[in-house]
């Protein structure tokens, strides 16, 4: 179940990443796409995944976490 959670964690808070920081600023794409590039296949994903709501919905928050982790670690250098 943590293997699972840890997973799923880090694939959305890579997701996130790339929406919010690469996708924008790097490669110059418009936000409200880059918005949407990660939210239609991470909720599908979420949808067709097997496991417990409740473990999703954790995952989405640690996802979130890991990604302030993220910036704050390697954005502030």
């Amino acid at each position: 179940m943590f293997k699972i959670l840890i997973r799923n964690s880090l694939i959305l808070a890579l997701g996130f990443y790339l929406s919010i920081y690469v996708l924008p600023e790097v490669l110059h794409v418009n936000e409200t796409v880059s918005k949407y590039l990660l939210m239609i296949p991470a909720v599908i994903w979420i949808i067709r995944s097997n496991d417990r709501w409740l473990l999703n919905m954790a995952s989405i928050v640690l996802g979130f976490l890991g990604l302030a982790i993220v910036f704050l670690i390697f954005e502030s250098i």
